[in-house]
């Protein structure tokens, strides 16, 4: 049996939990846990001390929510602090580094939100519609 559910019906959905998903060691700074969909990416992370990011971009928005820490961002060459119970929203193709200063680990979950590809949610091969 899978560790994520799945329905069958039309109303089509996944449900899982933290407890039984695997977590990945990255080079012994970072521990991360990923529930994707279709349009939305979920990454549940510990950031242990020293663990930085170089300054890149993606072509999705980002939503990072501090839930124990504080987490650096640079943004714009303007250090953010986000620390436990602050959200920061970094809008797609926006160059950021991230970094966990001084001895504490940081958790937090990184939300990578892609564009709907159909925007006035009308399926691609509906003719438009006009009056």
């Amino acid at each position: 049996m899978s560790d994520i559910q799945q329905s069958k019906s039309a109303a089509n959905f996944q449900m899982s939990s933290w407890q039984v998903l695997q977590e990945e060691d990255m080079a012994k700074f970072l521990e991360q846990q990923v529930i994707t969909t279709d349009r939305l990416t979920v990454v549940r992370c510990v950031y242990r001390p020293g663990y930085e990011v170089v300054a890149h971009w993606h072509p999705q928005e980002q939503i990072t929510i501090v839930e124990e820490g504080v987490l650096s961002m640079v943004i714009d060459g303007k250090v953010i602090e986000v620390g436990a119970g602050q959200v920061i929203s970094i809008p797609a193709r926006v160059r950021h580094a991230t970094l966990v200063r001084g001895g504490q680990r940081v958790r937090a979950l990184n939300l990578f939100v892609r564009p709907d590809p159909h925007p006035s949610g009308l399926p691609q091969s509906s003719p438009p519609m006009y009056r």
